[in-house]
């Protein structure tokens, strides 16, 4: 075997020794008889000073795994230690009655110890047995006569609400805005409808959504710049085919773009 190979055996002996002691790797995983058996292989082979050395360190490191054994199976006796297994075993037979008996005296829940005492318990009881049925407490608040009549195209206004025909009013003039001021070479979606406010972002976003869906705008998305140019028809297409753009409107997103102007 040549000498780095022998080296590389040993160093690894060491590190294993030292992920028990200090990594806190189980010492039963470490096959100790294994590994002195191959440190006695290798020993008549070890010439250099630096070799017997490594030697030394693995042999030592080994002995401190066997004191790590020694001391776990010491510290499980002194507590009386049952493996999961007997456990498991034990609670198969045993009667529910028993089971109960034993979880009732264990269990310390946190809003029984902190928050719930048998006073409150009643309390909450005593409610809920005096409450009458719901058919009783609709009968004792009554009922309230719906009137029916017309709203206004102002009421509408003020509730976001608009009529057909106001609709498409918005959308020519937004229309009509980007022929005079974008025309045929477009723009980056974000620098249209990026506003001062949010609500008027998402406002502008939500008109320019109907623009693209109708026709009046054409659309080219650009991967690798990471963009989006819309560029308004000279005139919305006649028989379009319904085209959908999904671009997430957050309050981060138009932060950002906000700032770049």
């Amino acid at each position: 075997m040549k000498v780095k190979e022998k080296r590389e055996i040993i160093e690894r002996i060491i590190d294993l020794c030292e992920s028990v002691r200090s990594r806190g790797l189980d010492p039963f995983d470490v096959q100790v008889k294994e590994l002195l058996e191959k440190l006695r292989e290798l020993f008549p082979e070890l010439k250099k000073l630096e070799e017997l050395y490594l030697d030394m360190r693995a042999v030592s490191g080994l002995a401190d795994v066997i004191l790590h054994q020694s001391e776990w199976l010491r510290h499980r006796s002194s507590v009386l230690y049952l493996d999961p297994l007997l456990i498991t075993l034990k609670m198969q037979v045993m009667e529910p009655a028993e089971l109960a008996e034993i979880f009732t005296k264990c269990w310390h829940p946190i809003l029984e110890m902190e928050s719930i005492s048998p006073s409150a318990l009643r309390t909450g009881l005593d409610y809920w047995t005096e409450l009458p049925p719901l058919s009783e407490r609709g009968a004792e608040l009554g009922g309230m006569e719906l009137q029916t009549g017309r709203i206004t195209e102002e009421e509408l206004r003020e509730m976001g609400i608009l009529s057909e025909e106001e609709f498409s009013r918005i959308l020519e003039e937004e229309w009509k805005k980007m022929l005079q001021n974008v025309g045929k070479r477009g723009i980056s979606y974000w620098k249209w409808v990026c506003a001062k406010t949010f609500e008027e972002t998402v406002r502008r976003s939500w008109i320019m959504s109907f623009l693209i869906s109708y026709g009046y705008v054409d659309v080219e998305v650009r991967p690798l710049e990471e963009d989006i140019i819309i560029r308004p028809r000279s005139k919305p297409a006649q028989e379009a085919e319904p085209r959908t753009l999904v671009i997430p409107i957050t309050y981060e997103e138009w932060r950002k773009h906000a700032r770049k102007g």
